[in-house]
């Protein structure tokens, strides 16, 4: 590396302390515009609405792990939502665990900013699936301990995925004592609609809670078989 490029790179890291610098734009025909920023010297993805990994939303998901004593016997997770990945790592270097994870997500666009961007594929004791996940639900058989709900288009959680099929689909995967955290955004979900999927997860006979305003922007249901 030259001399140039690495006073370039030194400065623009000490420049994005002081604003966001965009590094790279993806166009996905599923996700639409998504945006690897430089933000206090670490990179990011966003939408033009929302953070997908390694800002706000690692921090939210760090809350709902934290709340359910992660790990604590977890050694089987599955997340549903792929964005950047940063949540594996969370889990890898916020709790010290080497839990299996699964990570399933419909857009191949997402899968390689994944991989190319933040290199997720270096960590252990990953599977990367690129699948809709209630077909992923439907079709594997696999149980897990922990099962992370973290689905968006953009801003919005897809209406198939608040509804009593999806919520029904995700039970026959839990363990015994299986934990759901599920992942919602305030300014687009209403409470009318939160507590609906509340009381159809108590419907399944798991014990729910909803932590609110996590981060002045997120709700997140947690749930207990």
């Amino acid at each position: 590396m030259s001399l140039r490029l690495i006073n370039y790179t030194i400065m623009r890291k000490i420049l994005s302390y002081i604003l966001p610098i965009r590094l790279k734009k993806y166009n996905s025909k599923i996700n639409g515009q998504l945006n690897i920023y430089l933000v206090d010297g670490v990179k990011k993805l966003d939408t033009d609405k929302s953070n997908y990994s390694y800002g706000s939303l690692q921090k939210i998901l760090h809350r709902g792990l934290v709340e359910i004593s992660f790990p604590n016997g977890i050694e089987r997770v599955l997340v549903l939502g792929l964005g950047g990945g940063s949540i594996v790592q969370t889990i890898r270097d916020d709790f010290n665990s080497e839990a299996y994870i699964d990570l399933v997500d419909i857009d191949p666009d997402m899968i390689s900013i994944a991989i190319n961007e933040f290199q997720i594929n270096e960590f252990d004791n990953i599977n990367i699936i690129q699948s809709d996940a209630l077909d992923f639900l439907e079709s594997s058989r696999d149980t897990f301990d922990l099962i992370i709900v973290d689905i968006f288009i953009t801003d919005t959680i897809p209406a198939e995925f608040t509804r009593s099929h999806f919520i029904k689909m995700l039970i026959p995967h839990l363990n015994r004592d299986g934990r759901i955290i599920y992942n919602t955004m305030r300014k687009t979900m209403t409470g009318e609609l939160l507590n609906t999927i509340k009381y159809l997860f108590s419907g399944e006979g798991l014990k729910v809670k909803i932590l609110t305003n996590i981060e002045w922007s997120n709700d997140l249901i947690i749930a207990e078989k």
